[in-house]
């Protein structure tokens, strides 16, 4: 075999053997997703980042074993369900669920604008009272007086 064909053959492996782990992680981020992590973080098994989690790590790798040998993704997450109990279930977002942020960013450009448009209104001016004109009218005679 000359040495072009080998390198052509081993990227041609490196390949398909990164879309097959590609493939795997995918898949295994799609049942992780739906788990709580029970190391005490917020995250799902698919999304805890803590360094050396006790229970991430093992539960993703029994995932990825139950999904080579062909279970389904319900019968993983029933799996875990009654290992760990109802509480490890994070279902999908609903439609509430995804709204909420866009509705907070239009309540919130509407109150800027609302604010915007307030403080830019002019001012109401002073009531002309018949009282207050006469005053200012005796202001501006005195005024001009003394000047002279």
């Amino acid at each position: 075999m000359r040495t072009s064909s080998r390198v052509f053959l081993s990227l041609a492996v490196a390949i398909a053997a990164s879309a097959q782990m590609a493939s795997t992680t995918q898949n295994m981020r799609r049942v992780g997703s739906r788990l709580a992590c029970q190391c005490g973080c917020p995250d799902t098994v698919a999304s805890c980042s803590m360094l050396g989690c006790s229970f991430s790590h093992p539960a993703k790798d029994k995932i990825a074993q139950m999904q080579a040998a062909g279970v389904a993704d319900s019968a993983i997450i029933d799996d875990f369900i009654k290992a760990y109990g109802k509480g490890i279930y994070r279902s999908e977002p609903n439609t509430f669920g995804w709204l909420v942020p866009y509705l907070a960013l239009a309540l919130g450009g509407v109150a800027v604008i609302w604010f915007v448009r307030r403080s830019r209104r002019p001012k109401p001016s002073l009531v002309m009272d018949p009282r207050l004109a006469r005053y200012n009218d005796q202001i501006e005679q005195e005024l001009q007086n003394l000047d002279k």
